[in-house]
């Protein structure tokens, strides 16, 4: 009889269980109430700030769980409710537009405006829309072919000002460096999970992945460089920033549980956001309000090539030929996010549970 992988159990672990249930388990590593054994272990290794209207964050590092968790980094509440509700509008209501493109666009099924499109229908209750909930990705930067396994040169769109300033940024703190050159927005729904899988398709894996979480609450593992080894357990937040650099690049990791998660903002805060709105735009906030309280939006930031390599590049693409990394593994990218059996990919593992083994 074949023995689970650790981290196959790991995932499977989590099915089915409420908050309270999991912030209980000795296993999960909850920021915010750190257990003994965890505080000896977890070492803060610096601060983040994000604006002067922000306090300074912890940035905490996991390399004392194992050499293979070296350059793990995560910053709790690194941006606070009113700029989570700003890069979740724009997320919702930017990131997916064109030029950027998004899964739809594989199955030839854009639609331009998709978050407003949902809330003529449901005003106040997007989560009950099911044109919104086939949007499972959006991507900006330079965009990853699903098909032939690599990125191209000449499929880009800019990456938006603000994520290539938070992402610089962020690794800064973390004693890294990042260029932001591909991003990509994940929507998850309360259902939805992420296989455990190795962000190994760039060009070069000398510079970490930022990666944000705005909404409800997730179980997060990040793994080593098998699933023979148990992976982390972490507890995020809105808010909470982690990070994959050095020995962790190419760790494995994912989602095991997204967990419906109401979204608090102080009312002054709530106030001064809708100061000087029209009706339509409140109305507007308090749908992504609640939206986050249903559902995550994840944002991760990469470099795709060594600085001086975006020539290369192009000059390879030119000239017909690729130095890309295009094998099997490559192919267990972003596309692991479990939504439907169509989106589904067999390359990924699937944890029960998901959208996608119903």
């Amino acid at each position: 009889m074949t023995t689970m992988a650790a981290y196959k159990a790991s995932e499977k672990r989590w099915k089915g269980r409420d908050e309270q249930d999991i912030l209980q388990d000795e296993q999960i590593i909850d920021l915010r109430n750190l257990s003994e054994r965890q505080r000896k272990l977890v070492r803060q290794v610096g601060t983040f700030q994000w604006d002067d209207a922000h306090r300074p964050q912890p940035v905490l590092e996991f390399g004392a769980f194992g050499e293979s968790h070296r350059g793990f980094l995560v910053i709790p509440n690194a941006l606070n409710a009113l700029a989570q509700l700003r890069i979740a509008h724009a997320s919702l209501t930017e990131f997916t537009e064109e030029p950027h493109r998004t899964n739809m666009h594989l199955q030839n099924e854009h639609v331009p405006h998709i978050w407003n499109k949902a809330r003529e229908k449901y005003p106040l209750d997007t989560a009950k829309s099911k044109l919104l909930g086939r949007l499972h990705w959006a991507a900006s930067g330079f965009h990853y072919d699903w098909t032939a396994r690599k990125y191209h040169r000449g499929q880009f769109s800019e990456v938006p000002p603000l994520l290539e300033q938070l992402g610089s940024r962020v690794a800064q703190a973390c004693g890294m460096s990042l260029v932001a050159e591909a991003v990509i927005v994940n929507f998850y729904k309360k259902s939805s999970t992420m296989g455990g899988h190795q962000d190994d398709v760039e060009y070069t894996m000398d510079h970490p992945v930022v990666s944000l979480t705005l909404g409800s609450s997730a179980v997060f593992l990040k793994g080593g460089l098998s699933k023979d080894e148990a992976p982390l357990q972490t507890f995020l937040r809105s808010g909470d920033i982690a990070v994959m650099g050095g020995n962790s690049r190419l760790s494995f990791h994912g989602v095991a549980r997204v967990l419906p998660t109401p979204f608090q903002i102080e009312e002054d805060d709530w106030t001064a956001l809708l100061a000087g709105e029209v009706a339509e735009q409140e109305d507007n906030f308090h749908a992504i309000r609640k939206y986050l309280g249903q559902n995550r939006i994840n944002i991760n930031i990469r470099q795709v090539y060594a600085l001086g390599a975006k020539q290369k590049a192009e000059e390879e693409e030119a000239d017909g030929g690729d130095k890309g990394r295009d094998d099997d593994r490559s192919s267990k990218s972003e596309r692991c996010l479990q939504v439907t059996d169509a989106d589904a990919d067999p390359s990924c593992d699937h944890p029960s549970g998901s959208d996608a083994s119903k």
